[in-house]
């Protein structure tokens, strides 16, 4: 793992959007795969649905990144 070169409170930031984040696209994630919203096209629906899985999947590595960074500073 790169170090990060952030304060703490950058980190502890980063986390509480990243969490704030990762909220909001499985939220929408949801209502994707119930058909819920203005998506009919179910193509354009796939779509951004495995761009919310990729934006998950960058906010949850980055989340663990954060997290393993503070526990190193603080064991």
């Amino acid at each position: 793992m790169q170090r990060i070169l952030l304060s703490d409170d950058e980190l502890l930031r980063a986390i509480a959007e990243n969490t704030d984040g990762m909220s909001a696209l499985v939220h929408e994630q949801v209502e994707l795969e119930a058909g819920i919203g203005e998506w009919d096209d179910p193509e354009i629906r796939n779509t951004l649905m495995r761009s919310n899985a990729k934006q998950i999947g960058k906010l949850e590595r980055q989340y663990h990144d954060f997290a393993t960074e503070l526990r190193r500073r603080y064991p």
